[in-house]
């Protein structure tokens, strides 16, 4: 699955949106804005199948930005949250990987709705597959809920799938359909692997082109940039493209393949 999705980061990849989470969130803002001038306006950013046959088009975009608090200080508290997460997720898997990573998600919990005709705010069950995905990734990094209580990121993984079984029960089986749809970045990047007994892999991505060589300049000018950094041997993806690189779920720092078990923290 993966080396498809490379595939794909290769023909597709200038297509991805950098700092995706910032517009996500900007977005948000503006809504949560609006919802204060007029509580009910959320209502017509929700995702409605039947109400978009209707003409109401606009709902297929808005639902991405449904506020997700109603108070100011903690929608502020959010919006300080998810923007670490997502930059730190966007810095890990590479911007076109956390952007398919997101919409895939987005797409699948949307024809779930259809289907089922399920009116509701989704894109809060695809963000918070998101800090189960940083928490994947780095399990044994310290976090620290409300600002002050340090808990593990594995103890956090632990806790989000209590809570969403306590969802399942309480909604039945369609909350849970639509739970797997929210989690389909998720299933691909981590539980699949998981299950054939992989990790997943930060693959080392070929060098970019200098922005004057799409103005058509000639090609022996062109400037190759490493993406990737050994913080041992300084190794990049331009010494050996064949080298993966891969984050310490301890320190957080990026390492080669030959020294991310032989650092000190």
């Amino acid at each position: 699955m993966m080396k498809f999705l490379y595939k794909l980061e290769k023909k597709f990849g200038k297509f991805a949106i950098p700092n995706l989470i910032v517009y996500l969130l900007f977005g948000q803002g503006i809504a949560f804005i609006l919802s204060m001038w007029n509580p009910y306006v959320i209502y017509n950013f929700m995702f409605n199948w039947q109400a978009i046959l209707q003409g109401e088009i606009w709902r297929l975009v808005t639902f991405i930005f449904i506020p997700q608090a109603t108070s100011p200080i903690w929608f502020f508290l959010v919006l300080i949250i998810y923007y670490s997460i997502g930059t730190s997720l966007e810095r890990t898997l590479g911007t076109f990987h956390f952007n398919f990573y997101y919409f895939i998600s987005l797409f699948m919990s949307m024809v779930i709705c259809a289907i089922f005709n399920i009116s509701w705010p989704i894109a809060s069950y695809v963000n918070q597959t998101l800090c189960l995905a940083l928490a994947t990734l780095m399990p044994d990094q310290t976090f620290y809920l409300y600002f002050f209580i340090p808990i593990k990121a594995k103890y956090l993984i632990v806790f989000y799938f209590v809570l969403l079984g306590m969802e399942v029960l309480s909604g039945g089986i369609l909350t849970l359909v639509l739970i797997l749809a929210s989690s389909t970045g998720y299933i691909i990047y981590f539980a699949i692997p998981a299950i054939k007994g992989q990790r997943m892999r930060i693959k080392a991505r070929p060098a970019q082109k200098k922005y004057n060589e799409q103005q058509n300049q000639p090609s022996e000018k062109v400037i190759k940039v490493a993406f990737h950094k050994c913080n041992v041997c300084g190794k990049t993806e331009l010494d050996d493209p064949d080298m993966d690189f891969r984050y310490c779920s301890k320190c957080g720092k990026e390492f080669c393949e030959e020294h991310l078990k032989n650092h000190e923290h």
